[in-house]
C-alpha cells in the first residue's frame, strides 16, 4: 500500500460545473492520478481505445488505488472494443484486489474503494455481487462524489431486481441532497431516474429526466452513459434525440452496437440468443417495450412513430429472432 492513499476514479469524484471536465484533469498536480483522470475523460467521451491504452501501464501498479481505477477502466473500455480477454483481465484484477482487503491492517478507505469497485464491476454488467460486504457499510469512507456515484450503483442494483419505485426514490433523493455539482455521478443518477420512470409508464417525466442528463453530459461530450444504458431507456433516447440530433444519435448507435456485443459476451458467453447481433438499436428498443406488454399504439406514441410502423418493427423482430409469438420476446431480450 502507498503511504498516502490516493482516491479511485478521481474524475468521477470531482466537483465541477458541466463543461469543465478537461480543466479538472489539467489541474490535477499528481501526474499519475491525472493519467487516470484523463483515461476517465477518454472513456466517458466515447474514446474507448485511448482509455484502454492510457490505463494499461497501471494494471500492475504498486499503488493499489491506481491499479483499481485502471482495472475498472480497462474492463469497460475493452468491452466497447470487443476485446473480451482484455476485459476479463480487468475484472480479474478487481477480484484480486478485493481479496487483498481481508488483511487486518488494510485502511478502511481502501476497503471502501475495493468494495465500490467490485460492486461497480458486477452491477453494471447485470451480474449480482456475490460474497461482497454491503457497500452501505463503507460508503462513509468515500468522498462525496464517489458516494453519490455509489448511490447510482446501489439504485441500479435495486432497478435490476425490478423494484423501480424504490430505485427511483434512491436516485431522486441523492440528487436532491447532493451539496455540490458532481456531473458524472449526477448524469448516471438521472439515467436511473429516467429508466425507472419509463418502467412506471411515466413517459413525459422519463423524457424530462433523460434530457436533464443529456444536456449536462453534452457540455463535456460525455456519450458513454447513454451507450451503457441504451436498452434500459426503452426508446426514450430515440424519442428525445434521434430526429433533433441525428449525427450525435448515429455516433451513439455505433457505440451501442459495439458495447452491447461485448457486454453480452461477458454476461452470457454461451448464449444462443445473440439478440444484440441480430437487432438494430431501434428494433431492440421496440422489443424492450413489447416484452413489457406495451401495445403498438403506446410504443408508437412514445417513439413518435405510427402504429403501423411499430407493427412492422415487431414483425421484423419476431422473424429475426425466429419467435412466433410476441409474449416469447421476454425469453430473448435481456432485462
Amino acid at each position: 500500500m502507498a503511504e498516502e492513499l490516493r482516491t479511485v476514479m478521481p474524475l468521477i469524484g470531482s466537483s465541477f460545473e458541466p463543461g469543465q471536465a478537461k480543466n479538472i484533469v489539467k489541474n490535477i498536480k499528481d501526474r499519475e492520478l491525472a493519467d487516470i483522470a484523463q483515461a476517465e475523460l477518454f472513456y466517458f467521451s466515447g474514446q474507448a481505445e485511448a482509455c484502454s491504452q492510457a490505463v494499461e501501464a497501471y494494471l500492475e501498479s504498486r499503488d493499489d488505488s491506481l491499479r483499481l481505477s485502471a482495472c475498472l477502466l480497462y474492463t469497460f473500455s475493452n468491452l466497447t472494443l470487443g476485446n473480451i480477454a482484455a476485459a476479463q483481465r480487468g475484472r480479474e484484477g478487481i477480484e484480486q484486489m478485493m481479496k487483498k482487503t481481508s488483511g487486518e491492517e488494510i485502511p478502511d478507505e481502501f476497503r471502501a474503494f475495493s468494495v465500490f469497485s467490485a460492486y461497480l464491476n458486477s452491477v453494471l454488467l447485470h451480474i449480482q455481487p456475490k460474497g461482497l460486504p454491503p457497500m452501505e457499510e463503507y460508503s462513509r469512507y468515500l468522498s462525496p462524489g464517489l458516494r453519490l456515484y455509489a448511490v447510482y450503483v446501489l439504485a441500479h442494483r435495486v432497478y435490476l431486481n425490478g423494484d423501480y419505485e424504490r430505485a427511483l426514490g434512491m436516485a431522486q433523493s441523492a440528487l436532491i441532497f447532493s451539496p455540490d455539482s458532481y456531473p458524472i455521478a449526477m448524469i448516471y443518477l438521472y439515467c436511473i431516474v429516467s429508466m425507472c420512470q419509463i418502467n412506471l409508464k411515466q413517459t413525459e417525466a422519463s423524457k424530462e429526466s433523460f434530457m436533464t442528463a443529456w444536456k449536462m453530459a453534452k457540455a463535456d461530450g460525455f456519450l458513454e452513459p447513454f451507450i451503457e444504458h441504451h436498452g434500459l431507456f426503452q426508446g426514450v433516447l430515440e424519442s428525445c434525440i434521434r430526429k433533433s440530433e441525428p449525427q450525435l444519435y448515429k455516433d451513439l448507435m455505433n457505440g451501442v452496437i459495439a458495447f452491447s456485443r461485448g457486454w453480452m459476451k461477458i454476461h452470457n458467453p454461451v448464449t444462443q440468443k445473440k439478440v444484440t447481433a441480430l437487432l438494430s438499436p431501434m428494433e431492440f428498443s421496440v422489443a424492450m417495450l413489447a416484452c413489457r406488454d406495451w401495445t403498438n399504439q403506446e410504443i408508437a406514441d412514445h417513439l413518435g412513430l405510427s402504429a403501423n410502423t411499430v407493427k412492422h418493427y415487431v414483425s421484423a423482430i419476431l422473424e429475426k429472432l425466429h419467435v412466433d409469438k410476441r409474449d416469447k420476446l421476454k425469453e430473448y431480450v435481456n432485462q
